[in-house]
């Protein structure tokens, strides 16, 4: 039984997370700032804010799974004070308490590598070219966590696009598609995607794994899918008729504009803004998990249709579809 820290213990992938080490009879705690409706019972509460320096002892932990983010900001500038700053305040924090046993694990993101072309996945020696404020502090945090790679062993992961059971931000895509309405802003996209408990099976495999300290893994399922295909899919298993209209994208950077605007005058991120537009507008978010295969011995066990039906009932239980 491992002794294990868990952040983002109440948010989406990581109360998935924390559920599985907790079934595998380790003793999890969970760095949280107030508790949330998915954290798991039997998870020990550590109270802490990231965003300060004066974070409480976090000593004697076997492994450290980073997970706490922030995905939506009003500003670029929160991006890099929760997800840069914070990481750093948490890595200084666990390096004065005497570091850890085992692995330190960042849960990055496909964008803190950047987008690609249909015909090029993206590989994890390809250069770092993220196209959003978001992408690039996932890279600045990856950056502030590898000079400290000699004294900690770190792991970091870029997960393609996930989803699954109590996501949020998926759940916008599929409900679009429950109307009936699918807005594109380019003829053809291609995407990687990963169904959550793939990523958590990731998660723990990069805790096992004899790898060097400082390594890189992109995840997805190892398939890449056409942006409408997985909206045709979402259509059958929903059994509606979609209408695909596509957008202008003068129009739709306009809407992204006054939306961002909007946001701050309410104080509230919004779910389509200039950031997310550069982000839509690219040809690929694909990636290859050859090495996660090599190193890992990761292999995906859930298939899209798969994932996407579970957690389109998942969302019909909760009442959000």
């Amino acid at each position: 039984m491992a002794r294990v820290l868990v952040t983002g213990a109440t948010g989406f992938i990581g109360s998935h997370l924390a559920e599985r080490l907790l079934e595998e009879g380790h003793e999890v705690f969970a760095l949280i700032r107030r508790r949330g409706r998915w954290l798991p019972k039997g998870v020990r509460v550590i109270y802490g804010d990231l965003l300060r320096e004066d974070l409480p002892e976090l000593k004697g932990f076997d492994h450290v799974f980073h997970l706490a983010a922030l995905t939506r900001a009003i500003k670029p500038s929160d991006f890099f004070r929760v997800n840069t700053r914070g990481t750093k305040h948490l890595l200084e924090r666990i390096m004065r308490d005497g570091g850890v046993r085992g692995r330190f694990i960042f849960l990055s993101s496909l964008s803190a590598q950047g987008p690609t072309k249909r015909e090029v996945p993206l590989s994890e020696d390809m250069p770092p070219h993220p196209v959003s404020p978001y992408g690039l502090s996932k890279l600045m945090a990856e950056e502030a966590l590898a000079a400290f790679r000699s004294q900690i062993h770190i792991v970091i992961l870029r997960p393609a696009i996930v989803y699954g059971p109590r996501d949020e931000y998926m759940l916008e895509f599929f409900r679009l598609i429950r109307r009936g309405f699918l807005p594109l802003l380019m003829d053809e996209q291609w995407l990687s995607l990963c169904y959550v408990q793939d990523v958590v099976q990731a998660l723990i495999l990069a805790s096992q794994r004899d790898i060097p300290s400082g390594e890189v893994f992109l995840i997805s399922d190892g398939h890449r899918y056409p942006l409408q295909g997985i909206a045709d899919m979402v259509a059958s298993i929903l059994g509606v008729n979609l209408r695909k209209v596509r957008i202008p994208l003068a129009f739709a950077k306009t809407v992204a504009f006054l939306s961002e605007i909007l946001g701050r005058v309410l104080k509230k991120p919004p779910a389509f803004n200039l950031n997310k537009f550069r982000e839509a507008v690219q040809e690929a978010w694909i990636c290859d998990i050859s090495k996660a295969r090599k190193l890992l011995g990761f292999e995906p066990k859930w298939g899209l249709r798969e994932g996407i039906a579970l957690t389109l009932r998942w969302y019909r239980e909760q009442g959000w579809l």
